[in-house]
């Protein structure tokens, strides 16, 4: 399903002019018989399961089916059939219908609840440190072979800009990934407007955008940012760097930023006064790791990691996944939190990093509060491998890199510079825009912004639901571009849904037995045997939950919140997929062009991706 069209569905290598196909479905091909019968398993396991022909649930014929409207987990020939299984069907088709409508009312509760205390726009929104790391894969907002130039580049094409808005944003990685991508033949403008409440966040994009515009000609610079973004403890050089700069953006107004950075860099003195007080805290920082003043990243990071039982057991799980070569690099990395370009001594390194530093959360009188403290705060389940694609950062390795570490850093360090290219052509414009989701139709009024291309959100849907976000969001899509599209994701939907994992202890069911042919599958496709049942995220890629999604999308579209009122009935999955004036691409059906509804998970050990992410493309249709 993440596979780029074109590219065989096991080795991800070019296809040949006579592809290898699955005798089943219509989607998955190959570069050779031996690609296929590799991939059997783990495309049998769910993706032919979805995208190939389908059983009659009763006579059990395959042929042209009909789902079962009330459950999307039966298969009929006709009407025939399926009054006939109703008898037996009934009691399951009902129980998944009242799941629907109570995971609907409790959605609406939470939404409700949140637009009340009006968590998107006070502290109580912090409750969670910045997200520095990113936690879902770096993407490419355009990627224009598969969406504008799908059918071919037209000479005028290569010079139009696009607008794109990314909102939720978090840290840089999509930006800079989409400005390292683009092809060749482009030479148009990309303006990005990056959204996110979160000051910390926001301030950290800012600082390292104004240090690559402003030392584009310093030598090593895209390698100093790319330890600045990932690494515990700097060099001298890049600690001075980085607090000259500091220095600079606490001095500065919007206007001076928009100068300094030639134009490519906006935002607005509101909006400037909200990180102000985030580089002051940095700047504050004692960071030389020599003084007893200083503040101890390497101590209090292993704190963090302490404060959870469980957490040396999924690193232990993690580490079995991988070659020796590269479980031996990533338990230094935890260990010491380096991210260099080369295997470095931690002496050669004095300062702390003073930008993974922010709020922390502790209990106060019973409650779990936030306070600006600038310590330590980067979750402990994030790290560089997280953020970008393993399997594109080893296709674009090429020579031999000593350590997964080295390879990660000269590609993030790759990107950079590409992005910097992109920048000193005046090619890249980011405008800044910290505030709720909620409010980006008020600023793009205010501010005259063009429509958008494309529009990415994050999960920001697990927060206030896929009916407010599209409503919200809707109105700013280009209707001039029938390519442009909207992007929701979320990663919280399997938390309600104890029955679409593995195994959930909530379910009552024996893990054992919950996970006994998963764990077979898993060892059958890979080669490798896991040691636990509690490696969930191995085996969720042969375990077909894809009617549980249908089931959760259902219900996130009947619930209400946020001034929009509860559906007083359980929506079809096709009503589902019609929302606010926008089609949603039908993941059963179709390939997303942008996101893949969801990732492989055992092709990119190093990445490790959790298995529940999915994604939705929204577009308008043509008939509107």
């Amino acid at each position: 399903m993440d596979v780029t069209p074109g590219n065989c569905w096991r080795c991800m290598k070019p296809l040949p002019e006579g592809p290898v196909t699955c005798d089943r479905c219509p989607q998955a091909k190959y570069c050779s018989d031996q690609c296929q019968e590799q991939d059997r398993v783990r495309h049998g396991a769910v993706e032919c399961q979805m995208f190939g022909p389908k059983s009659c649930s009763y006579c059990k014929k395959t042929g042209e089916m009909k789902q079962c409207a009330g459950c999307n987990n039966a298969w009929y020939c006709n009407g025939t059939c399926q009054r006939k299984s109703w008898a037996a069907h009934k009691e399951v088709c009902q129980d998944i219908q009242a799941m629907i409508a109570g995971l609907s009312l409790e959605l609406t509760n939470k939404y409700t609840d949140l637009a009340k205390r009006d968590v998107t726009h006070t502290r109580e929104t912090f409750l969670d440190p910045p997200y520095y790391f990113g936690n879902t894969m770096a993407c490419d907002f355009l990627q224009l072979g598969q969406n504008e130039w799908a059918d071919g580049i037209r000479a005028d094409e290569t010079m139009c800009d696009f607008h794109i808005l990314s909102a939720g944003c978090g840290d840089l990685r999509h930006t800079v990934l989409t400005a390292a991508s683009l092809p060749a033949e482009y030479q148009g403008k990309v303006h990005i407007v990056l959204n996110d409440l979160d000051p910390y966040v926001m301030a950290r994009n800012v600082l390292f955008l104004y240090m690559l515009i402003q030392h584009k000609d310093r030598e090593g610079i895209a390698a100093s940012l790319a330890t600045l973004w990932y690494s515990l403890h700097i060099s001298k050089c890049d600690y001075n760097l980085t607090k000259t700069s500091l220095r600079k953006l606490i001095q500065a107004d919007a206007r001076s930023i928009q100068v300094a950075t030639k134009g490519c860099v906006s935002i607005s003195d509101e909006d400037l006064a909200k990180l102000r007080y985030v580089w002051k805290g940095w700047y504050s920082l004692e960071c030389e790791r020599i003084k007893s003043s200083s503040v101890n990243l390497s101590k209090q990071r292993q704190a963090v990691f302490a404060e959870n039982f469980f957490f040396s057991h999924e690193l232990q799980l993690y580490y079995e996944r991988l070659s020796p070569k590269e479980a031996k690099n990533l338990k230094t990395w935890f260990q010491r939190g380096l991210f260099l370009a080369q295997d470095s001594s931690v002496r050669s390194l004095p300062f702390d990093n003073p930008t993974v530093t922010g709020r922390r959360q502790q209990i106060v009188g019973g409650y779990m509060e936030a306070t600006d403290d600038f310590v330590y705060c980067i979750q402990r389940n994030l790290t560089p491998f997280t953020a970008w694609d393993s399997l594109q950062v080893q296709g674009s390795a090429g020579e031999t890199i000593s350590t997964p570490t080295v390879m990660y850093h000269k590609y993030v360090e790759k990107q950079l510079q590409k992005t910097s290219t992109l920048l000193a052509q005046d090619r890249l414009h980011i405008h800044m825009l910290v505030s709720s989701c909620l409010e980006i139709p008020r600023h793009h009024l205010a501010q005259k912004m063009a429509k958008f291309d494309r529009i990415f959100t994050s999960n920001l849907a697990d927060y206030v639901g896929f009916r407010k976000l599209l409503q919200t969001l809707r109105p700013l899509m280009n209707p001039n571009n029938k390519n442009a599209t909207l992007v929701t994701e979320t990663m919280n939907w399997i938390l309600y849904m104890p029955e679409a994992n593995v195994w959930d202890e909530r379910s009552g069911r024996d893990i054992n037995d919950s996970t006994k042919t998963t764990m077979q599958l898993c060892k059958d496709d890979t080669g490798k045997a896991l040691s636990s049942p509690m490696a969930i995220s191995n085996q969720i890629e042969y375990f077909n939950n894809t009617h549980w999604f249908c089931a959760y999308l259902r219900a996130n579209m009947m619930a209400g919140g946020f001034l929009i009122s509860e559906l007083d009935h359980i929506p079809s999955l096709k009503e589902a997929m019609k929302c606010e004036g926008l089609q949603m691409r039908d993941f059963r059906e179709e390939l997303n062009k942008l996101v893949p509804f969801k990732y492989r998970v055992n092709a990119r050990s190093l990445t490790s991706p959790t298995g529940a992410e999915r994604a939705l493309e929204w577009y308008l249709p043509s008939d509107r």
